[in-house]
């Protein structure tokens, strides 16, 4: 039986709802996020305590925009006994980076799209209306970019 810290086995029915993951469980399992959870004699799942404690986290982690991978580096450095902070703070500083450069794309090509909206908003005013964007105009952003 699969029990820890007094806790009672929980099935995969039971563990969705807590978590708010299903057919994510046996992709986590997969990628080596979750251990294989133990077995009923009848062969269902039966997932612990730790195990949900670990799909939250997971989940947690992911929603702040870690990957797969980086999930894993910091559920290895969950397990140990002195759970570091330093190494977890060089992580999130290192994602917050990633953040901000990708907030800096976004608001360039926030500008980018405004002009180009602008332009047609000129264009239709126009008697010829052509859509410089589709001919290939000034305000193709493969241009802009290059």
């Amino acid at each position: 039986m699969y029990v820890l810290k007094g806790s009672a086995p929980t099935h995969i029915g039971e563990v969705a709802p807590k978590t708010g993951l299903t057919p994510a469980l046996r992709f986590y399992e997969r990628n080596a996020l979750l251990p294989p959870p133990r077995r009923s004699a009848g062969g269902f799942r039966q997932y612990a305590e730790t195990d949900i404690k670990i799909l939250r986290f997971t989940r947690l982690a992911q929603g702040v925009g870690f990957t797969l991978k980086e999930v894993q580096k910091l559920l290895a450095l969950r397990g140990t006994r002195r759970e570091p902070c330093a190494p977890v703070r060089l992580r999130l500083q290192k994602k917050l980076l990633q953040v901000r450069g990708k907030l800096r794309d976004l608001k360039t090509l926030q500008r980018e799209l405004q002009t180009a909206l602008d332009t047609c908003k000129k264009e239709l005013r126009g008697e010829n209306a052509r859509c410089s964007l589709l001919s290939g105009g000034k305000n193709n952003r493969s241009e802009n970019a290059a």
